[in-house]
């Protein structure tokens, strides 16, 4: 479902995660953006509860859209290559899926697309990647578990009293970008600009997606990552977004600064995006986009903000924090 939360609406914790929590639904899939909107999944069976219960808090212009009937694919490890990222998007144009949702984490890329769109856009990852434990689509449907199955091992029965986390990484010195692309039909354009950012020698250590509310839009937040030597090369990036994608207004953000964490398995039970959301809004940091997918959580917020974000979280999660990879300005 998608959910719109205009600027100065309540914070995103007060909106969606607490609800969540407190009413015990799991999140497979959580995509947000700053003043704007997020994209979020949950089982089936509890997506009319959750469009509910958001609705009665996403204020007096917020908006809540449920989309049933979608599955979400992913692809890893794409180790934050833009040409990676490219060839997933171009995969997506191939089929012609329409994006409800797109997020990024460390490992992997995940969309979230009609279910009756499935096969189809795996067969269309089959024509731009190998994958080593399958030679055709046919054998990887052949492979997978009933969905009962995937749901069984998805939603666990307990709660940690302390969250448990592999390790914290943050990641300075980033570049937020932002545009809302007019239509879905431009996918290919937005896919080759992804790939061409790879010859400048940049990584996209951060990707979301998020649908509009009943228009032909959608709205796109990434993050690159450059060399030191390079210099700023905003202007290189600015100039291949504007010639892939001609009515774009892309908007840049920096520096900010990237937190991952690794393996908090947010999916398993509930409440584990709350309490990273409301762990940062309590010391006052600035959450400006935040993606959950797969087994990790990733945020970008404002560089000058990373040490507060880092000690609050590394005091909420039990989790080895790793030393930044440049200091915060």
């Amino acid at each position: 479902m998608v959910s719109s939360s205009p600027q100065g609406e309540a914070p995103l914790g007060a909106r969606v995660t607490a609800p969540l929590a407190l009413s015990k639904i799991n999140l497979t899939l959580l995509a947000h953006v700053a003043g704007d909107r997020e994209v979020l999944c949950t089982a089936s069976e509890a997506g009319e509860a959750a469009a509910t219960l958001l609705q009665s808090h996403a204020g007096p212009y917020g908006l809540v859209h449920l989309q049933p009937g979608v599955a979400i694919l992913g692809l890893y490890p794409h180790n934050n290559q833009p040409a990676i990222l490219g060839a997933f998007v171009r995969s997506l144009a191939g089929a012609k899926s329409v994006i409800h949702g797109l997020a990024s984490s460390p490992s992997a890329i995940t969309v979230v697309i009609s279910a009756l769109k499935k096969n189809k856009t795996v067969q269309q990852l089959f024509e731009h990647f190998h994958f080593s434990s399958f030679e055709s689509p046919k054998e990887f449907f052949a492979a997978q578990p009933p969905p009962e199955e995937i749901l069984q091992k998805v939603v666990a029965t307990y709660q940690e009293k302390v969250i448990k986390v592999y390790l914290i990484v943050p990641q300075a010195d980033l570049d937020l970008w932002g545009m809302s692309i007019a239509s879905r039909d431009i996918l290919e354009g937005f896919a080759y600009a992804l790939s061409e950012l790879a010859e400048l020698g940049l990584t996209v250590p951060f990707l979301v997606a998020l649908p509009g509310l009943g228009i032909n839009e959608f709205l796109v937040s990434f993050s690159t990552a450059r060399d030191p030597s390079a210099g700023d090369q905003g202007a290189e990036v600015r100039g291949i977004l504007q010639k892939h994608l001609p009515e774009s207004r892309p908007v840049r953000l920096t520096p900010v600064a990237g937190i991952f964490l690794h393996g908090p398995h947010f999916g398993d039970r509930y409440g584990i995006a709350h309490t990273l959301v409301e762990a940062l809004e309590k010391a006052h940091v600035t959450l400006l986009a935040l993606s959950c997918t797969i087994s990790s959580i990733s945020l970008i917020i404002r560089q000058r903000e990373l040490t507060p974000a880092l000690l609050i979280l590394g005091n909420t999660f039990e989790a080895p924090v790793a030393g930044p990879s440049k200091p915060p300005n």
